[in-house]
């Protein structure tokens, strides 16, 4: 090879190290390569599609191991999601399943909603008012329907009575219609009264001392007017006489005046005489002898004071000489004393 033994580094090799790359053309793997096989691969970098990687290109992707993010993949990481396909839940899916619900997102209708549509409402369920309530809120009350005591009424119940709107006759009125009259507590005049106020007097029949009388006890005498023989007067007819006391001129007589003498019965001394005791003498018309006359018959002579012409004397003019026995000197002497001897004649 020209070159002496003694400073011939290869001895017997006439080619010596033709690439001088220290190893002796002999015994060179990689002959005209000076950079022989660095990685070890079996394989001359000149002709190492992979230089400096020991694994070269495993899974005959084209792509070195050593900058194979997918070694042993062959498919490597088509949708650049980060997952190689070997391993890659949702090929061809470069969002994968972030919201790990085990569904790919290019087929979750869902994205973003781990719990996707649990109730199968057709809405996800981190939009869904109503979860685990398929039928959600179908009256837009906001109340789902599966907690929702008025199905299909979106006013619900809002005076809380328990009764929905839809069928609430007493609508906003809690206490609805308690005495069962047709008309709402809140608007009833008579609460707790069924039959109101039927005549209209406005006192609650409940409380109407005279039910059906509109007038009531106008008078407040305790008798209700439809049956009071006296309205208009507390005291009515207290002596029972027929007539009311208001116009009865003579209360608490329950005879009044009968005789129609002007005068009470309980305070006239003359019952039954309308002209009383007009003369004054103390006897009543009725049985007066000497009516006019209060002198009456003072001499008992049974002729009247004032047609007696001798009031004072019984026998009147007993010798009938027009001289009254009671100045008549001579009371049985017609002539009197005619001879004026002081001596009457008998």
């Amino acid at each position: 090879d020209g070159i002496c033994d003694g400073v011939d580094s290869c001895l017997g090799d006439a080619a010596n190290d033709v690439d001088a790359d220290g190893v002796c053309d002999g015994v060179d793997s990689c002959l005209g390569d000076d950079l022989n096989d660095p990685d070890g691969d079996g394989i001359c970098d000149g002709v190492d599609s992979c230089t400096g990687d020991a694994l070269n290109d495993a899974d005959a992707d084209g792509i070195c191991d050593g900058v194979d993010s997918c070694t042993g993949d062959a498919a490597n990481d088509v949708d650049n999601d980060g997952v190689c396909d070997g391993v890659d839940s949702c090929l061809d899916d470069g969002l994968n399943d972030p919201d790990g619900d085990g569904i790919c997102d290019g087929v979750d209708s869902c994205t973003g909603d781990a719990l996707n549509d649990a109730d199968d409402d057709g809405i996800c369920d981190g939009v869904d008012s109503c979860l685990g309530d398929a039928a959600n809120d179908v009256d837009a009350d906001g109340v789902c329907d599966g907690v929702d005591s008025c199905l299909g009424d979106d006013l619900n119940d809002p005076d809380g009575d328990g009764i929905c709107d839809g069928v609430d006759s007493c609508t906003g009125d809690a206490l609805n219609d308690a005495d069962g009259d047709g008309i709402c507590d809140g608007a009833d005049s008579c609460i707790g009264d069924a039959l109101n106020d039927a005549d209209a007097d406005g006192i609650c029949d409940g409380a109407d001392s005279c039910l059906g009388d509109a007038a009531n006890d106008a008078d407040g005498d305790g008798i209700c007017d439809g049956q009071d023989s006296c309205l208009g007067d507390a005291a009515n007819d207290a002596d029972a006489d027929g007539v009311c006391d208001g116009a009865d001129s003579c209360p608490g007589d329950a005879l009044n005046d009968a005789d129609a003498d002007g005068v009470c019965d309980r305070e006239d001394s003359c019952l039954n005489d309308a002209l009383n005791d007009p003369d004054g003498d103390g006897i009543c018309d009725g049985v007066d002898s000497c009516r006019s006359d209060p002198a009456n018959d003072f001499d008992s002579d049974d002729i009247c004071t004032v047609t007696d012409s001798c009031w004072l004397d019984a026998e009147n003019d007993a010798d009938g000489d027009l001289i009254c026995g009671n100045a008549d000197e001579c009371q049985y002497d017609a002539e009197n004393d005619a001879d004026s001897d002081n001596m009457c004649a008998d």
